[in-house]
Protein backbone atom coordinates (compact mmCIF):
# COMPACT_ATOMS: atom_id res chain seq x y z
CA UNK A 1 0.00 0.00 0.00
CA UNK A 2 2.71 2.29 0.83
CA UNK A 3 4.56 2.09 -2.41
CA UNK A 4 1.54 2.24 -4.13
CA UNK A 5 0.59 5.84 -2.59
CA UNK A 6 4.47 6.42 -3.14
CA UNK A 7 4.19 5.72 -6.67
CA UNK A 8 1.30 7.88 -6.71
CA UNK A 9 2.82 11.13 -5.03
CA UNK A 10 5.91 10.76 -7.80
CA UNK A 11 3.91 11.22 -10.57
CA UNK A 12 1.88 13.98 -9.18
CA UNK A 13 4.91 16.10 -8.11
CA UNK A 14 7.00 15.27 -11.57
CA UNK A 15 3.13 16.51 -13.18
CA UNK A 16 3.90 19.62 -11.12
CA UNK A 17 7.46 20.27 -12.40
CA UNK A 18 8.10 22.07 -15.22
CA UNK A 19 11.30 23.59 -17.19
CA UNK A 20 9.94 26.62 -17.98
CA UNK A 21 8.72 29.67 -15.93
CA UNK A 22 4.99 31.00 -16.11
CA UNK A 23 3.41 33.29 -14.05
CA UNK A 24 1.40 29.79 -12.08
CA UNK A 25 4.85 28.70 -11.48
CA UNK A 26 7.03 28.92 -8.45
CA UNK A 27 10.52 28.89 -9.07
CA UNK A 28 12.93 26.67 -6.63
CA UNK A 29 16.55 26.93 -7.56
CA UNK A 30 18.81 24.48 -5.77
CA UNK A 31 22.36 22.60 -5.95
CA UNK A 32 22.25 18.82 -5.90
CA UNK A 33 24.78 16.24 -5.82
CA UNK A 34 24.96 12.29 -5.23
CA UNK A 35 25.00 11.81 -1.81
CA UNK A 36 28.74 10.72 -0.51
CA UNK A 37 30.09 13.37 -3.20
CA UNK A 38 31.43 16.64 -1.52
CA UNK A 39 29.57 19.55 -2.46
CA UNK A 40 32.18 20.86 -4.25
CA UNK A 41 33.07 18.39 -6.75
CA UNK A 42 30.68 17.68 -9.50
CA UNK A 43 27.64 19.71 -7.80
CA UNK A 44 25.62 21.28 -10.15
CA UNK A 45 22.44 24.00 -9.60
CA UNK A 46 18.72 23.65 -11.42
CA UNK A 47 15.66 25.45 -11.52
CA UNK A 48 12.17 23.87 -11.00
CA UNK A 49 8.91 25.51 -11.80
CA UNK A 50 5.95 24.24 -9.81
CA UNK A 51 2.83 24.44 -11.22
CA UNK A 52 0.78 26.16 -8.41
CA UNK A 53 -2.17 24.14 -8.83
CA UNK A 54 -0.43 20.77 -9.06
CA UNK A 55 1.89 21.36 -6.00
CA UNK A 56 -1.25 21.89 -4.11
CA UNK A 57 -3.27 19.05 -5.25
CA UNK A 58 0.15 16.61 -4.53
CA UNK A 59 0.28 18.30 -1.03
CA UNK A 60 -3.37 17.25 -0.26
CA UNK A 61 -2.61 13.92 -1.13
CA UNK A 62 -0.16 13.90 1.06
CA UNK A 63 -1.73 14.87 4.21
CA UNK A 64 -4.53 12.43 3.57
CA UNK A 65 -2.24 9.51 2.07
CA UNK A 66 1.18 10.04 3.58
CA UNK A 67 3.01 9.91 7.29
CA UNK A 68 0.30 10.69 10.13
CA UNK A 69 3.14 13.93 11.37
CA UNK A 70 1.89 15.41 7.45
CA UNK A 71 -1.32 15.96 9.27
CA UNK A 72 -0.48 18.76 11.65
CA UNK A 73 1.64 20.73 9.03
CA UNK A 74 -0.12 23.53 7.09
CA UNK A 75 -0.38 22.64 3.29
CA UNK A 76 2.45 25.37 2.69
CA UNK A 77 4.39 23.11 4.90
CA UNK A 78 3.61 20.24 3.18
CA UNK A 79 4.54 21.73 -0.34
CA UNK A 80 7.50 22.98 1.33
CA UNK A 81 8.64 19.56 2.35
CA UNK A 82 7.91 17.84 -0.82
CA UNK A 83 9.64 20.37 -2.74
CA UNK A 84 12.83 20.18 -0.34
CA UNK A 85 12.62 16.12 -0.99
CA UNK A 86 13.00 17.12 -4.85
CA UNK A 87 16.18 18.67 -4.25
CA UNK A 88 17.69 16.14 -1.88
CA UNK A 89 16.65 13.23 -4.26
CA UNK A 90 17.37 15.11 -7.37
CA UNK A 91 20.41 13.42 -8.03
CA UNK A 92 18.19 10.53 -9.11
CA UNK A 93 17.03 12.22 -11.74
CA UNK A 94 19.22 15.11 -12.92
CA UNK A 95 20.65 13.68 -15.96
CA UNK A 96 16.99 13.02 -17.28
CA UNK A 97 15.99 16.31 -16.59
CA UNK A 98 19.10 18.12 -18.47
CA UNK A 99 18.39 15.92 -21.08
CA UNK A 100 14.54 16.59 -20.84
CA UNK A 101 14.75 20.34 -20.71
CA UNK A 102 17.99 20.93 -22.67
CA UNK A 103 15.19 19.29 -25.85
CA UNK A 104 12.52 21.00 -24.62
CA UNK A 105 13.89 24.06 -24.90
CA UNK A 106 12.89 24.35 -28.57
CA UNK A 107 9.43 23.10 -27.76
CA UNK A 108 6.70 25.05 -28.81
CA UNK A 109 4.53 22.57 -26.04
CA UNK A 110 5.43 23.06 -22.38
CA UNK A 111 5.99 19.56 -21.04
CA UNK A 112 5.74 18.39 -17.00
CA UNK A 113 8.79 16.17 -15.89
CA UNK A 114 6.42 13.37 -15.97
CA UNK A 115 6.66 13.55 -19.90
CA UNK A 116 10.09 12.68 -20.16
CA UNK A 117 11.35 11.31 -16.71
CA UNK A 118 12.13 7.39 -17.42
CA UNK A 119 9.90 4.38 -15.41
CA UNK A 120 13.28 2.90 -14.24
CA UNK A 121 13.79 6.48 -12.38
CA UNK A 122 10.29 6.69 -11.59
CA UNK A 123 10.83 3.44 -9.84
CA UNK A 124 13.76 5.40 -7.84
CA UNK A 125 12.28 8.15 -6.92
CA UNK A 126 9.05 6.10 -5.36
CA UNK A 127 11.36 4.02 -3.62
CA UNK A 128 13.20 7.00 -1.81
CA UNK A 129 9.97 9.08 -1.01
CA UNK A 130 8.27 5.94 0.28
CA UNK A 131 11.53 5.43 2.99
CA UNK A 132 11.93 9.58 3.80
CA UNK A 133 10.65 10.80 6.80
CA UNK A 134 7.21 11.83 4.09
CA UNK A 135 6.20 8.18 4.39
CA UNK A 136 8.17 7.20 7.38
CA UNK A 137 6.98 8.42 10.96
CA UNK A 138 10.54 10.29 12.41
CA UNK A 139 11.18 9.52 16.04
CA UNK A 140 12.65 12.59 17.38
CA UNK A 141 12.88 13.92 21.56
CA UNK A 142 11.70 17.25 22.62
CA UNK A 143 12.83 17.67 26.19
CA UNK A 144 10.56 21.01 27.92
CA UNK A 145 11.99 21.84 31.16
CA UNK A 146 9.41 22.53 33.29
CA UNK A 147 9.29 24.70 36.89
CA UNK A 148 6.11 23.78 38.68
CA UNK A 149 6.06 20.03 38.03
CA UNK A 150 8.08 18.07 40.36
CA UNK A 151 8.30 14.63 39.57
CA UNK A 152 9.39 12.61 43.35
CA UNK A 153 8.36 9.45 40.88
CA UNK A 154 9.48 9.43 37.51
CA UNK A 155 7.35 8.44 34.44
CA UNK A 156 8.32 6.36 31.22
CA UNK A 157 6.21 5.47 28.57
CA UNK A 158 6.55 4.78 24.72
CA UNK A 159 5.16 8.58 23.80
CA UNK A 160 6.42 10.62 27.07
CA UNK A 161 8.30 10.43 29.87
CA UNK A 162 8.22 13.26 33.19
CA UNK A 163 11.72 12.73 34.83
CA UNK A 164 13.52 14.70 37.57
CA UNK A 165 16.05 17.51 36.98
CA UNK A 166 18.83 14.49 36.45
CA UNK A 167 16.52 12.21 34.68
CA UNK A 168 17.61 13.35 31.24
CA UNK A 169 20.30 10.28 30.57
CA UNK A 170 21.89 9.05 27.60
CA UNK A 171 19.16 5.74 27.84
CA UNK A 172 16.52 8.08 27.55
CA UNK A 173 18.03 9.91 24.67
CA UNK A 174 18.33 8.52 20.60
CA UNK A 175 21.46 6.98 19.45
CA UNK A 176 24.28 8.45 18.86
CA UNK A 177 24.99 11.11 21.55
CA UNK A 178 27.78 10.58 24.78
CA UNK A 179 27.89 11.86 28.46
CA UNK A 180 30.02 14.93 27.58
CA UNK A 181 27.22 16.33 25.41
CA UNK A 182 24.82 16.23 28.70
CA UNK A 183 24.22 18.38 31.56
CA UNK A 184 20.83 17.14 32.61
CA UNK A 185 20.51 19.43 35.59
CA UNK A 186 20.57 22.72 33.47
CA UNK A 187 18.49 24.46 30.78
CA UNK A 188 20.15 24.26 28.52
CA UNK A 189 21.24 20.86 28.52
CA UNK A 190 24.59 20.78 26.90
CA UNK A 191 27.82 20.11 28.26
CA UNK A 192 28.93 22.84 26.42
CA UNK A 193 27.83 25.67 26.86
CA UNK A 194 28.82 29.00 27.57
CA UNK A 195 25.44 30.98 27.88
CA UNK A 196 22.76 31.44 31.08
CA UNK A 197 21.66 28.49 32.43
CA UNK A 198 18.54 27.77 34.05
CA UNK A 199 17.78 25.14 36.37
CA UNK A 200 14.41 22.85 35.76
CA UNK A 201 12.41 20.94 38.20
CA UNK A 202 11.58 18.52 36.20
CA UNK A 203 11.73 17.63 32.28
CA UNK A 204 8.78 16.71 30.09
CA UNK A 205 10.28 14.46 27.13
CA UNK A 206 8.22 14.03 24.23
CA UNK A 207 8.80 11.80 21.00
CA UNK A 208 6.84 13.21 17.86
CA UNK A 209 7.68 13.16 14.15
CA UNK A 210 7.70 16.92 14.19
CA UNK A 211 7.83 19.91 16.53
CA UNK A 212 4.14 20.75 15.97
CA UNK A 213 2.76 17.18 16.82
CA UNK A 214 5.42 17.48 19.67
CA UNK A 215 3.67 21.10 21.36
CA UNK A 216 0.68 19.52 20.60
CA UNK A 217 1.22 16.57 22.89
CA UNK A 218 2.85 18.77 25.51
CA UNK A 219 -0.65 20.70 25.30
CA UNK A 220 -2.86 17.50 26.19
CA UNK A 221 -0.12 16.18 28.86
CA UNK A 222 0.27 19.71 30.87
CA UNK A 223 -3.38 19.79 30.33
CA UNK A 224 -4.02 16.52 32.10
CA UNK A 225 -1.38 17.60 34.68
CA UNK A 226 -3.86 20.76 35.10
CA UNK A 227 -6.59 18.62 36.27
CA UNK A 228 -4.37 17.93 39.75
CA UNK A 229 -4.79 20.91 41.62
CA UNK A 230 -7.25 21.71 43.93
CA UNK A 231 -9.65 23.75 42.08
CA UNK A 232 -9.33 26.54 44.58
CA UNK A 233 -5.31 26.10 43.56
CA UNK A 234 -5.15 26.03 39.58
CA UNK A 235 -5.70 29.41 39.25
CA UNK A 236 -4.04 30.82 42.19
CA UNK A 237 -0.17 31.87 41.07
CA UNK A 238 2.91 33.57 42.46
CA UNK A 239 5.65 35.57 41.02
CA UNK A 240 8.04 33.14 41.04
CA UNK A 241 10.57 33.37 38.79
CA UNK A 242 9.68 30.84 35.32
CA UNK A 243 11.35 30.16 31.90
CA UNK A 244 10.51 28.27 29.45
CA UNK A 245 11.99 27.00 25.96
CA UNK A 246 13.18 23.14 24.72
CA UNK A 247 15.25 21.08 23.33
CA UNK A 248 15.66 19.24 20.21
CA UNK A 249 17.22 15.35 19.99
CA UNK A 250 16.83 14.77 16.17
CA UNK A 251 20.76 13.76 15.92
CA UNK A 252 22.31 17.23 16.67
CA UNK A 253 21.64 19.05 19.61
CA UNK A 254 19.42 22.32 19.65
CA UNK A 255 17.69 24.99 21.69
CA UNK A 256 15.21 27.78 21.66
CA UNK A 257 13.94 29.73 24.27
CA UNK A 258 10.04 29.91 24.71
CA UNK A 259 7.40 31.54 27.08
CA UNK A 260 7.34 29.11 30.14
CA UNK A 261 5.20 26.00 29.79
CA UNK A 262 2.94 26.57 32.26
CA UNK A 263 1.65 29.57 34.87
CA UNK A 264 3.53 30.54 38.12
CA UNK A 265 1.35 28.24 40.60
CA UNK A 266 1.76 28.76 43.96
CA UNK A 267 1.89 25.05 44.71
CA UNK A 268 4.25 23.01 43.03
CA UNK A 269 2.28 19.63 40.98
CA UNK A 270 4.24 16.87 42.41
CA UNK A 271 3.86 13.44 40.48
CA UNK A 272 3.87 10.28 42.49
CA UNK A 273 3.83 6.46 41.84
CA UNK A 274 0.08 6.46 42.64
CA UNK A 275 0.29 9.13 39.32
CA UNK A 276 1.75 6.29 36.92
CA UNK A 277 -1.67 4.73 36.15
CA UNK A 278 -3.55 7.69 34.77
CA UNK A 279 -0.49 8.68 33.11
CA UNK A 280 -0.75 4.86 31.57
CA UNK A 281 -4.23 5.82 30.07
CA UNK A 282 -2.79 9.05 29.00
CA UNK A 283 -0.08 7.27 26.76
CA UNK A 284 -2.20 5.16 25.18
CA UNK A 285 -4.88 7.84 24.42
CA UNK A 286 -1.96 10.25 23.01
CA UNK A 287 -1.34 7.26 20.30
CA UNK A 288 -4.59 6.03 19.79
CA UNK A 289 -6.19 6.59 16.16
CA UNK A 290 -9.70 6.14 17.60
CA UNK A 291 -11.94 9.58 16.69
CA UNK A 292 -13.36 9.78 20.27
CA UNK A 293 -9.80 9.12 21.89
CA UNK A 294 -8.46 12.08 19.57
CA UNK A 295 -11.50 14.22 20.61
CA UNK A 296 -10.94 13.49 24.39
CA UNK A 297 -7.00 14.72 23.41
CA UNK A 298 -8.02 17.96 22.11
CA UNK A 299 -10.40 18.73 25.34
CA UNK A 300 -6.68 18.71 27.44
CA UNK A 301 -5.49 20.91 24.89
CA UNK A 302 -8.11 23.28 25.46
CA UNK A 303 -7.56 23.23 29.15
CA UNK A 304 -4.06 23.45 28.64
CA UNK A 305 -4.92 26.39 26.68
CA UNK A 306 -7.40 27.79 29.36
CA UNK A 307 -4.79 27.73 31.92
CA UNK A 308 -4.89 31.28 32.33
CA UNK A 309 -4.51 33.96 34.98
CA UNK A 310 -7.36 36.15 33.52
CA UNK A 311 -10.74 34.87 34.11
CA UNK A 312 -12.35 36.48 30.63
CA UNK A 313 -9.77 34.87 28.30
CA UNK A 314 -10.57 31.62 30.08
CA UNK A 315 -13.84 31.24 29.98
CA UNK A 316 -14.33 30.57 26.09
CA UNK A 317 -11.52 28.79 25.42
CA UNK A 318 -12.57 25.98 28.62
CA UNK A 319 -16.42 25.98 26.14
CA UNK A 320 -13.72 24.47 23.87
CA UNK A 321 -12.76 21.98 26.09
CA UNK A 322 -16.71 20.91 26.66
CA UNK A 323 -17.54 20.90 23.07
CA UNK A 324 -14.35 18.61 22.31
CA UNK A 325 -15.61 15.76 24.49
CA UNK A 326 -19.50 16.34 24.50
CA UNK A 327 -20.16 18.63 21.20
CA UNK A 328 -22.91 17.29 18.83
CA UNK A 329 -22.67 19.66 15.98
CA UNK A 330 -26.81 19.81 15.09
CA UNK A 331 -27.21 19.70 18.81
CA UNK A 332 -24.56 21.55 20.51
CA UNK A 333 -26.17 23.06 23.71
CA UNK A 334 -28.41 19.93 24.59
CA UNK A 335 -25.95 17.20 23.88
CA UNK A 336 -23.49 18.91 26.59
CA UNK A 337 -25.92 19.34 28.60
CA UNK A 338 -27.62 15.63 28.58
CA UNK A 339 -23.51 14.65 29.39
CA UNK A 340 -22.69 16.82 32.02
CA UNK A 341 -26.00 16.48 33.80
CA UNK A 342 -24.82 13.16 35.01
CA UNK A 343 -21.56 13.95 35.87
CA UNK A 344 -22.15 17.10 38.05
CA UNK A 345 -25.34 15.60 39.70
CA UNK A 346 -28.45 17.48 41.38
CA UNK A 347 -26.88 20.90 42.31
CA UNK A 348 -26.42 21.39 38.20
CA UNK A 349 -30.16 20.43 36.91
CA UNK A 350 -30.84 21.43 33.46
CA UNK A 351 -31.91 24.83 33.86
CA UNK A 352 -28.66 25.38 35.79
CA UNK A 353 -26.73 24.47 33.05
CA UNK A 354 -28.53 25.79 30.01
CA UNK A 355 -28.06 29.32 31.73
CA UNK A 356 -24.41 28.37 32.24
CA UNK A 357 -23.98 27.13 28.62
CA UNK A 358 -26.19 30.06 26.92
CA UNK A 359 -23.47 32.35 28.64
CA UNK A 360 -21.03 31.21 25.31
CA UNK A 361 -23.46 32.35 22.95
CA UNK A 362 -22.97 35.88 24.54
CA UNK A 363 -19.52 35.60 24.44
CA UNK A 364 -18.46 34.10 21.72
CA UNK A 365 -21.14 34.82 19.24
CA UNK A 366 -20.41 38.62 20.01
CA UNK A 367 -22.80 39.66 22.60
CA UNK A 368 -20.57 40.83 25.05
CA UNK A 369 -16.75 41.67 24.70
CA UNK A 370 -16.15 39.34 27.86
CA UNK A 371 -18.37 37.27 30.44
CA UNK A 372 -18.47 40.41 33.04
CA UNK A 373 -20.34 42.50 30.76
CA UNK A 374 -23.12 40.20 30.14
CA UNK A 375 -26.03 40.77 31.09
CA UNK A 376 -26.63 36.62 31.81
CA UNK A 377 -23.72 36.66 34.22
CA UNK A 378 -25.54 39.00 36.63
CA UNK A 379 -28.57 36.96 36.15
CA UNK A 380 -26.82 33.47 37.12
CA UNK A 381 -24.76 35.07 39.69
CA UNK A 382 -28.41 36.50 41.34
CA UNK A 383 -29.72 33.03 40.94
CA UNK A 384 -27.10 30.61 41.78
CA UNK A 385 -24.66 32.25 43.93
CA UNK A 386 -21.73 31.37 42.25
CA UNK A 387 -19.47 32.87 39.88
CA UNK A 388 -20.17 31.36 36.22
CA UNK A 389 -16.66 31.26 35.40
CA UNK A 390 -15.64 29.20 38.66
CA UNK A 391 -18.68 26.62 37.68
CA UNK A 392 -17.50 26.56 34.31
CA UNK A 393 -14.08 25.33 35.50
CA UNK A 394 -15.26 22.97 38.32
CA UNK A 395 -17.06 21.30 35.34
CA UNK A 396 -14.65 21.53 32.89
CA UNK A 397 -12.21 19.65 34.90
CA UNK A 398 -14.69 16.90 37.06
CA UNK A 399 -16.21 16.13 33.23
CA UNK A 400 -12.49 15.72 31.65
CA UNK A 401 -11.15 13.66 35.16
CA UNK A 402 -14.37 11.41 34.69
CA UNK A 403 -14.26 11.04 31.02
CA UNK A 404 -10.62 10.75 30.14
CA UNK A 405 -9.37 9.18 33.08
CA UNK A 406 -12.12 7.95 34.95
CA UNK A 407 -11.33 6.76 38.72
CA UNK A 408 -7.49 6.74 37.48
CA UNK A 409 -7.69 10.55 38.67
CA UNK A 410 -8.91 12.48 41.80
CA UNK A 411 -8.48 16.10 42.11
CA UNK A 412 -5.51 16.87 44.85
CA UNK A 413 -6.64 18.00 48.10
CA UNK A 414 -5.88 21.41 48.85
CA UNK A 415 -2.68 21.65 49.64
CA UNK A 416 -3.50 24.12 53.08
CA UNK A 417 -6.97 22.42 53.61
CA UNK A 418 -6.18 21.79 57.44
CA UNK A 419 -5.10 25.06 57.89
CA UNK A 420 -7.97 26.38 56.12
CA UNK A 421 -10.39 24.46 58.36
CA UNK A 422 -8.45 25.19 61.75
CA UNK A 423 -9.12 29.08 61.17
CA UNK A 424 -12.27 29.07 59.12
CA UNK A 425 -14.10 25.76 60.31
CA UNK A 426 -14.89 25.24 56.99
CA UNK A 427 -13.74 22.28 54.72
CA UNK A 428 -12.31 23.43 51.11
Amino acid sequence: MTISKARQAVDMLLAAMFCQRNPDRRQHSFMYNKPGHHSFAGGAGFEVNYDNGCLLRAALFMRRNAAPHLHSLSVGDVEKALTDFISSSFWIIGNEAWDGCLLGSGRETDVSFASFVSASTKDQLTEAISSSDLFVEPRHLFAFPLVVVQANQEFQCSSFFVVQPEGLTLERLPPGYVAIDILSSSFPPFGKWDGARNSPASWLGVWAGTLEVAKRNRAAILGALALLPHRMERYQFSMRRMFGGLSTFDGSLSMTTSDPHTPALSENVVIGEADHTWLAVLDEKLISPTKVDKRQMRALEYFYRAWLPDPTRRFPILFGALDAIYGDAGRATQSVIDAVGPVMGDGYDYDRLKMLLGLRASVIHGGAPNVYESSDYHRYYERYEEDATRDLDLIVARCLQTVVFGSTMQERPHTHAALIKQHTGRDV
